[in-house]
């Protein structure tokens, strides 16, 4: 087996949503691994930061990195982001699909166009990222894709119906994909975190209805906790990767409960409720 230590020495890595949380932790670490990396996001100047951590982590001066500010769910825009790292230190050997976004509420509640932005950034800027680097990968017969879903990309959970259907397509775009590119020498990863320390979850805390915060109560991991996990699932040549216990208990549990997972995701609602009306009584 690869030694997670020297596995990444001389890799170009691509990692979206580079500027903060699980992809900023994971680019890091990559760094710290002898890897390349370069950073897509949106936001110029959070990347700009980003960098500095990234170049700091480098274990070598030949190491190259950069920032590329980018929106993964335009496809012009994916694809001009692959080309420029190809240009600058060659094509990705590694990509990580970790921009996403999450937005709390029930679907009778929720705005449309909410619901389409979460499926074009967690679903479709992934497809999108995946689709430019894929003809170099598949030219030289080698690559590793790495597409982060959520706890909630196989549990579906009360509150979060659009988050859920677009973490979900995460996961079935990854099992297909998984069979479709083994044959080709490419290998393909679906990382599924639970609740991690990140701004994308001080931003959902606070638009959490009373029912939604009453009802979970999960233990929260550390960005870096959640990359280690990825790096060594990676190296491992790993599939599924779940960083985690409580996230792992969980993906046991719904396999062992099979259709009793809905019974008891009913009982953890309705006592949800109740405690929040016996509050307001």
């Amino acid at each position: 087996m690869i030694r997670v230590e020297t596995a990444f020495e001389g890799k170009v890595a691509l990692v979206t949503g580079g500027s903060s949380g699980i992809g900023l932790a994971t680019a890091r670490l990559l760094s710290e691994r002898g890897a390349h990396v370069w950073l897509v996001a949106r936001r110029r100047e959070p990347l700009q930061s980003a960098l500095s951590q990234v170049k700091g982590a480098c274990r070598s001066s030949s190491q190259l990195c950069g920032i590329i500010s980018a929106d993964v769910t335009d496809v012009k825009q994916a694809e001009a982001a692959v080309t420029e790292v190809t240009g600058a230190c060659g094509a990705p050997d590694i990509l990580v699909n970790s921009a996403g976004d999450v937005d709390p509420c029930v679907v009778q509640e929720m705005d449309m166009n909410v619901i389409r932005q979460l499926m074009e950034l967690n679903y479709f800027g992934g497809v999108n990222m995946t689709r430019a680097c894929l003809p170099s990968m598949i030219a030289r017969r080698s690559g590793h894709i790495v597409n982060i879903s959520s706890v909630y990309g196989f549990l579906g959970g009360y509150g979060y119906s659009a988050y859920c259907a677009s973490k979900f397509a995460v996961r079935g775009f990854s099992d297909s994909l998984r069979a479709e590119l083994k044959p080709l020498g490419i290998q393909v990863s679906v990382v599924f975190p639970q609740d991690t320390a990140t701004p994308q979850l001080e931003r959902e805390n606070q638009l959490k209805s009373p029912v939604i915060k009453a009802l979970y109560d999960s233990q929260v991991m550390t960005p870096e906790a959640v990359a280690r996990a990825i790096v060594r699932g990676i190296a491992r040549r790993q599939y599924i990767i779940i960083p985690g216990a409580e996230g792992r208990l969980v993906f046991l549990l719904t396999r062992v409960l099979g259709n009793g997972t809905y019974w008891l995701m009913d009982r953890l609602v309705a006592r949800s409720k109740k405690k929040v009306e016996s509050m307001r009584k």
